[in-house]
């Protein structure tokens, strides 16, 4: 008994038995599917993209806040125009009147803030100079 002339089956991972027409379908499923998932995700990185660069700039709190009140300004407006109960019109000018006053009242806040750190910095300086003209005057003394 030697080596019979026998045909091993190459390893192979996968086997596809399957008729022409059936393997073209599933190719172009695949491609469809690819497709899909391809569109899906370009969809979502653009839509990323395109909602960064709409994001203003950084700006000031300040900014933000006025820029925050002004649009809440222009939807009460728009409400009133179209509201024609007279309760509700009388209750959204009464809510601008008040944010109007909130706004005065911060207003005046941020500037006595500013008043009080101008002059807390001022005498600072104050203290800051005559420590140095003591500083001085103690050296010249030597």
């Amino acid at each position: 008994m030697g080596p019979k002339n026998e045909k091993m089956p190459a390893p192979t991972a996968f086997i596809l038995n399957l008729p022409l027409g059936l393997a073209v379908i599933y190719g172009l499923a695949l491609l469809v599917w690819y497709e899909l998932l391809r569109s899906a995700v370009g969809r979502r990185v653009g839509r990323r993209r395109s909602s960064e660069a709409q994001l203003p700039p950084l700006q000031s709190l300040e900014e933000a806040e006025r820029a925050e009140s002004e649009r809440e300004a222009a939807e009460q407006e728009a409400a009133e125009a179209s509201e024609p109960d007279p309760a509700r019109r009388l209750f959204y000018l009464a809510r601008k009147a008040a944010k109007a006053e909130q706004d005065l009242a911060i207003q005046t806040a941020n500037a006595a803030t500013g008043r009080t750190v101008e002059r807390i910095e001022r005498r600072y300086r104050e203290i800051a100079a005559e420590l140095d003209q003591e500083e001085a005057e103690r050296i010249t003394a030597q």
